[in-house]
């Protein structure tokens, strides 16, 4: 099983956990149109300089800033 960080909506990000070899997240917008989120993983160094791999999907272009911060928050 995988964690995902979803940022969606620009509701507040939420973590899903989903099956491995699963690529994309199916979400609705309140209109009721069905979107489907690509599942992707992005790096960082953490405050120690570990580096931390997380995957994310969301419906808009992220900062590895708003990525850093959810990780941090929510695993």
């Amino acid at each position: 099983m995988n964690k995902v960080i979803v940022f969606f909506n620009l509701e507040p990000a939420e973590v899903m956990t989903v099956m491995q070899g699963i690529t994309l997240i199916k979400k609705t917008y309140p209109n009721d149109e069905e979107t489907s989120l690509q599942i992707m993983t992005a790096g960082f160094l953490s405050l120690t300089g570990d580096s931390v791999l997380v995957h994310v999907a969301s419906d808009r272009t992220l900062s590895i800033e708003e990525i850093r911060e959810a990780a941090s928050k929510l695993l």
